[in-house]
């Protein structure tokens, strides 16, 4: 077996740092072996050396300047190291020698999504969707980016279609959710919280959505029981035990709301909304000094907060 075609197969094995010495030979063999270095820069991706990998990809496309797969490769591995300007000049790469690339629109509409540009990304996503209208995954995403604008019956209609299109689709279901959260369709978004659940039982982030919205419908205990159950899951949850807090301090237990904030803050320091309504439990308990410094940290945090704080 030759050096690329062992390489390849430990890769395809899971065996990514045996295989990059392999591919390693067979670039010493043949230094213009674009595929070597594609499939080396795949390994040292999965293996988490992402600035190797960027090298060799651009090695592979030096030899090989109509390499689709490197290009659209790259432009992954740049997404996620939050470079998304040099990852979305990747994808249109891809879509120069494509145009037809239902992956690079996509992909260039995730990016977008992400950097707040909304409406060019729910174009990339229609343009995807005129290409396969079939795929879940681009459905529920521009309706994630619809519900950020606020444009929830029409993100709603799109997390539908991606429903239709993969019935067992977990975060279609979760999407949903959350844009009925929004809608104030608290006991439907509870219905979707459980189908997700359903069928990713052991997923924390679900049973911590479900337990903010017990919360939005003074449901303590049910929130609590919740947050309790993506603890279990994931004991560093930070927003889990935030959320507890918050159902704890509707029940007037502020001794175990304030624990359960600090825990929160232990795991995310940043986090606004934990300083402020510790400060809240703080005030509620008599204890002003201690409730101005949360106050003062939240408003550091966030200035957004400070009118909501004055006031």
């Amino acid at each position: 077996m030759e050096a690329y075609e062992k390489g390849s197969y430990l890769y395809h094995e899971g065996r990514r740092a045996e295989a990059i010495v392999f591919f390693n030979k067979a670039i010493s063999s043949n230094p213009n072996n674009a595929q070597a270095y594609f499939y080396k820069a795949r390994a040292l991706n999965r293996i988490g050396k992402k600035e190797k990998a960027i090298f060799c990809y651009e090695r592979s496309i030096i030899l090989k300047p109509d390499f689709k797969r490197a290009y659209y490769n790259k432009g992954h591995v740049l997404k996620e190291m939050r470079k998304r300007e040099e990852a979305i000049a990747c994808y249109d790469k891809v879509l120069g020698l494509d145009p037809s690339s239902t992956r690079a629109f996509y992909a260039k509409g995730n990016c977008l999504s992400e950097m707040g540009k909304k409406e060019e990304a729910i174009d990339c996503y229609d343009r995807a969707i005129s290409l396969d209208p079939n795929d879940a995954w681009t459905f529920t995403d521009k309706g994630r980016a619809l519900a950020k604008m606020g444009r929830y019956e029409e993100a709603i209609d799109c997390h539908n279609k991606a429903i239709s299109l993969n019935p067992n689709f977990m975060n279609v279901y979760d999407n949903k959710g959350r844009a009925l959260v929004a809608m104030g369709r608290n006991e439907e978004a509870v219905g979707c919280f459980d189908l997700a659940i359903g069928i990713a039982p052991n997923d924390a982030e679900l049973y911590n959505n479900k337990g903010f919205t017990f919360n939005k419908m003074k449901k303590s205990q049910e929130a609590i029981d919740c947050c309790n159950k993506a603890l279990s899951l994931d004991p560093n949850h930070s927003k889990a035990y935030f959320n507890k807090g918050n159902a704890l301090k509707e029940m007037k237990k502020y001794k175990e709301a304030v624990e359960s904030y600090d825990k929160s803050l232990c795991l995310d320091p940043y986090y606004a909304d934990t300083y402020f309504e510790k400060g809240n439990v703080l005030k509620s308990m008599g204890k002003e000094t201690e409730a101005l410094s949360c106050y003062e940290t939240a408003r550091n945090l966030n200035p957004n907060l400070k009118d909501v704080i004055s006031g």
